[in-house]
C-alpha cells in the first residue's frame, strides 16, 4: 500500500470536500481517502499496482476548478487485515469506532428524528454529502421561517402541512442525486408535503447561474418545473448556453421570447437574492432542504426524509 498526502486549492465549501472524496473513494485502485475542508488536505491510501499518484491527483482536478500543491508525500505501508489504515492525523477511524458510532446514531436519530440534528445525520450516513456544524452548534437548534407565496416556486399542494424549502443547484451532482428522492416524497405525501425551490448556484459550477436564470425565463412562459426536471434529465450531459435554449425549443417556448430573456441577464439578481436569503438562513452548501423549518444538509435517502416527515404528521 502507498499512501499519498497533499494540499488542495480552491476548495471553498465542505460540500466540495464531500464531492473529492467521493470520487477519490470511488477510483480504481484507491483503498481509502479523505479530505479534510478545514486544513485544505487530502490523504489517500492506494494499491500502487492498480493507480498512481498522477491519476489521483487528476481525479481531484477533474472534481472542479482545483489545484494540487506539488509537495505529496509519499510512503510505503503494509497493510493489516485486523486493524484500521495507520495514515496521521487521525483521519481515519478504527473499524470497531466506526460501527459503534454508527449504531448509537442510529438509535439517536431513529428515536427521535423529530428534532434530528446534522451531526446526528452525518454519524449514521456519513458519505451523502453532508454539511456538519461544530457539535456545540447542535445544542440549540433553530428553525428558519420562510414567507412562502404563491409567487414562488412551488410543487404540491399549496396548503400542505408539511413544507420542504430547496436550496439547490442545477449543475450540483448532490442536487441531482436528490432530484427523484423529492420527487418519490411527493409522490408518497401527495397533498401532504409541498416542495419550494429556492436557487443557490455554487460560484464554482461555472453554468449554475445560467442554469438559474434559464429556469426564471421558462417559469416566465408558465414552465419553470418542466425546465426543472429538464435540467436535472439531462444533467449528465453537460451544460451551455446553446443547450439551455434547444431544451427551451423542445419543451414548445417561445424561442424568441426565451433568448432575449436569458441573453439579457433579466433574472440574475432575483436569483441573487435566493442566495442571499439562504446565506441568511444558514446554508452552506447544496442540496440544502428545510422540512417545516429544520435544515436538513445533503442528499439524504429517501427514508431519512420519510422518517422526519411521518413524525412530523403524527405530531400535527
Amino acid at each position: 500500500m502507498q499512501k499519498a498526502k497533499f494540499q488542495i486549492k480552491g476548495m471553498n465549501c465542505k460540500s466540495c470536500a464531500n464531492l473529492i472524496e467521493e470520487k477519490l473513494k470511488n477510483l480504481e485502485g484507491v483503498i481509502e481517502a479523505k479530505v479534510d475542508f478545514d486544513s485544505k488536505k487530502a490523504v489517500v491510501a492506494y494499491d500502487e499496482e492498480k493507480t498512481g499518484e498522477n491519476n489521483i491527483k487528476k481525479a481531484v482536478e477533474e472534481s472542479g476548478n482545483y489545484q494540487v500543491e506539488d509537495n505529496s508525500e509519499v510512503l510505503n505501508e503494509k497493510v493489516q487485515d485486523s486493524k484500521f489504515l495507520p495514515l496521521n492525523n487521525n483521519l481515519f477511524l478504527p473499524l470497531s469506532v466506526i460501527i459503534a458510532g454508527l449504531i448509537i446514531a442510529g438509535a439517536i436519530i431513529f428515536t427521535n428524528s423529530k428534532n434530528i440534528s446534522r451531526q446526528q445525520a452525518a454519524q449514521l450516513l456519513p458519505n451523502n454529502n453532508l454539511v456538519v456544524q461544530n457539535p456545540q452548534e447542535q445544542n440549540t437548534p433553530t428553525k428558519a421561517e420562510f414567507n412562502i407565496t404563491r409567487d414562488d416556486h412551488i410543487r404540491g399542494d399549496f396548503n400542505a402541512p408539511i413544507t420542504l424549502v430547496e436550496f439547490s443547484d442545477f449543475e450540483c451532482p448532490f442536487c441531482a442525486r436528490h432530484f427523484p428522492t423529492l420527487n418519490e416524497i411527493l409522490r408518497e405525501y401527495q397533498g401532504k408535503v409541498r416542495l419550494v425551490y429556492k436557487h443557490f448556484p455554487l460560484p464554482f459550477h461555472p453554468n449554475a447561474q445560467k442554469a438559474a436564470e434559464a429556469s426564471e425565463c421558462a417559469a416566465e412562459q408558465g414552465k419553470f418545473w418542466e425546465y426543472h426536471d429538464k435540467l436535472f434529465e439531462n444533467f449528465s450531459e453537460g451544460y451551455s448556453l446553446e443547450k439551455f435554449k434547444q431544451w427551451a425549443k423542445d419543451l414548445g417556448l417561445d424561442s424568441d421570447r426565451f433568448d432575449n430573456c436569458l441573453n439579457s441577464g433579466k433574472y440574475s439578481q432575483k436569483v441573487q437574492k435566493d442566495i442571499q436569503e439562504g446565506n441568511q438562513k444558514g446554508v452552506e452548501g447544496t442540496p440544502a432542504t428545510f422540512v417545516n423549518g429544520q435544515l436538513i444538509s445533503g442528499a439524504l435517502p429517501y427514508e431519512v426524509f420519510k422518517q422526519i416527515i411521518d413524525n412530523l404528521l403524527v405530531n400535527q
